[in-house]
């Protein structure tokens, strides 16, 4: 697996996942209805913008993109980052969202010297706070009426993880040190 920037050619896969109504069950995004839709974001995740990132998660073996990962910086005066995830549903339940994860972190940590990383999900959204938690996150708060969908407040988790409490992860030690090649984002 390595995470990589966006190209034009990955619309047909993006378009498989991001119209999946499952998959944007949970996020604040709509499904994708065509593959305009697809080619637009793609579009906007090659922008780098307001510090934020967007990667594809390519599976290297089948060459194929899987899903995206967003980083983020939120506050660059005390350099905090957050994530958000999406991969194909054909792919839950193998790890693979929690190794395309593990490789934001580490870009996050060691290449933007990020202190802190957190995330956000719906309290409903057992998977994704079951990813949280595989990465060593820790939930520390949680917002209550956060979002609103179809006129329903949804309360929603946080979850974060400090540099010095990644170090001693065993994710992080996953990579020797760390800091091999693959845990830098590519392209």
């Amino acid at each position: 697996m390595r995470l990589r920037s966006f190209s034009l050619t990955d619309v047909e896969a993006v378009f498989a996942y991001a119209s999946d109504p499952e998959i944007t069950r949970y996020v604040e995004w709509d499904p994708h209805r065509n593959r305009r839709d697809s080619a637009l974001y793609i579009r906007r995740c090659m922008e780098e913008r307001d510090g934020l990132r967007t990667f594809a998660v390519e599976l290297c073996d089948i060459g194929r993109v899987i899903g995206a990962i967003d980083l983020r910086l939120v506050s660059r005066l005390w350099r905090v980052g957050e994530i958000g995830y999406t991969i194909a549903r054909p792919y839950w339940g193998q790890g693979l969202n929690v190794e395309a994860s593990r490789l934001a972190i580490n870009y996050g940590f060691l290449v933007l010297a990020m202190r802190r990383i957190q995330a956000i999900c719906d309290v409903a959204n057992r998977r994704s706070y079951r990813t949280m938690e595989k990465l060593g996150m820790i939930r520390d708060m949680i917002l209550y009426r956060a979002r609103f969908e179809h006129g329903r407040p949804i309360d929603r988790y946080r979850y974060s993880i400090r540099r010095r409490e990644w170090e001693n992860h065993s994710l992080y030690c996953a990579t020797g040190n760390g800091a091999a090649a693959e845990s830098i984002p590519q392209g």
